[in-house]
């Protein structure tokens, strides 16, 4: 489905059965993928748990920080795209969760953090990779920050990987710092563990926040 008029400004549905509003998470996906890059061993119990997923493009590789610019601009158009359209898909837009994975936690950053209306909480893998993490990432996190779930497959300090753990726990000290340490979770060393999927534990989270499936 297209959000916008430009090529890239798409995105595709994964929707739950039945009539009712779902929960939706608003997913970016990695460099050197595109928004068909929805795997089923996460998206199949996701939606299976009543969690309706929209993966959306933008420029599939970021190569610049005006890549970025413009994918968090795409973010905001796609955003209002889906208010306008959530009586059609049945979603429910007092329960969006913004996340990604790689690149995509980057070109979702400044949405997950801009506290419009419906955006209850974070859910990212690999986040914040290399260069793109500075202090600045932290200054959008205030008091009325929503809960965020963070996953990495590597441990901190980790060598010769730019998803380095370590700009993760930055991250929950913030929260911490903030009064609200615990609406922040991180998990890391993943590639240790049997299932090193970092998306794995969205659809807990998520009921975690807005309560069972009714």
């Amino acid at each position: 489905v297209s959000y916008g008029p430009e090529n890239r400004q798409w995105l595709n549905l994964y929707l739950p059965s039945g009539s009712e509003p779902t929960p939706v998470f608003i997913y970016a996906h990695h460099n050197g993928s595109t928004a068909d890059d929805v795997r089923d061993s996460w998206a199949d119990p996701t939606v299976a748990a009543g969690i309706a997923i929209v993966s959306w493009e933008s420029i599939a590789q970021v190569k610049s920080p005006q890549d970025v610019l413009t994918c968090m601009e795409d973010a905001d158009l796609m955003f209002d795209w889906i208010k306008d359209n959530a009586d059609t898909y049945n979603l429910d837009v007092n329960n969006i969760f913004i996340g990604g994975q790689s690149r995509g936690s980057r070109v979702s950053w400044r949405l997950a953090h801009s506290q419009k209306a419906g955006i209850v909480g974070i859910y990212m893998g690999q986040a914040l990779p290399g260069k793109s993490f500075n202090e600045a990432a932290l200054e959008p996190i205030t008091k009325s920050a929503p809960p965020i779930f963070l996953a990495y497959r590597k441990e901190p300090g980790v060598v010769r990987d730019i998803h380095d753990p370590v700009h993760g726990l930055r991250v929950l000290e913030r929260y911490k710092e903030l009064g609200i340490g615990d609406r922040a979770e991180l998990v890391h060393s993943l590639s240790d563990t049997k299932n090193s999927q970092v998306m794995q534990f969205l659809p807990e989270f998520v009921r975690s926040v807005v309560g069972p499936k009714r």
